[in-house]
Formats: structure tokens, C-alpha cells, sequence
């Protein structure tokens, strides 16, 4: 068994991996991230505007994961460019969303 000392003075690994995909592949997952990265830019610009709205209004309207998921499953059945990606990280970037503010 190891103490503390010893502990602090191991080393650390640091490994470096190439994924390197079909171009099928690469494809799917720049739309994939693509329609993340809008989702995200829509929940912040949500969240900026209801801040503003509270801040100038003295209102307490509020922008959590629950009222963004619905908004995401609207805009999932108007867009089908959106629907035509996975809901599973989607919501998951919601929820992400939600934890960082």
C-alpha cells in the first residue's frame, strides 16, 4: 500500500487517440453536432431574454430544462432538419444547459 507521499509522486499517463471516421461517418456527426450547437444557441438566447424581460419588468418569469424541453419538442415537430437528428442528445444538452446556468 502506497502512502500519501508516494501517492502525490506518481506519475500521470497522458494518451493521445486519432479517431479517424468514414467520411459518411463525419458527415452524420458535423450534422449531428451542428443541430447541438443550435439547440445550445437557442437555449441561451431563450435564457438572455427572459433575463431581460425579468431585469426591465421587474417579472419572474423563468427559463429551466422543463420549459426548453417543450420548446425543443415544438421545434422538433416544425423542423424536420432538427427532427432528423437524435432526441437523446439533445435533451441531454439540455439538461446540460440547465446545470450550467
Amino acid at each position: 500500500m502506497m502512502t500519501p507521499s508516494e501517492a502525490d509522486e506518481a506519475g500521470h499517463a497522458r494518451y493521445t487517440y486519432r479517431l479517424r471516421v468514414s467520411s459518411t461517418a463525419r458527415t452524420a456527426l458535423l450534422a449531428e453536432w451542428d443541430r447541438c450547437r443550435w439547440i445550445w444557441n437557442e437555449c441561451v438566447a431563450k435564457s438572455r431574454a427572459t433575463h431581460l424581460y425579468n431585469k426591465t419588468t421587474g417579472g419572474k418569469r423563468t427559463c429551466g430544462p422543463a420549459q426548453l424541453d417543450r420548446m425543443l419538442t415544438e421545434a422538433r415537430e416544425r423542423t424536420p432538419w432538427l427532427r432528423a437528428g437524435s432526441s437523446v442528445p439533445q435533451q441531454q444538452l439540455i439538461r446540460d444547459f440547465g446545470r450550467s446556468r
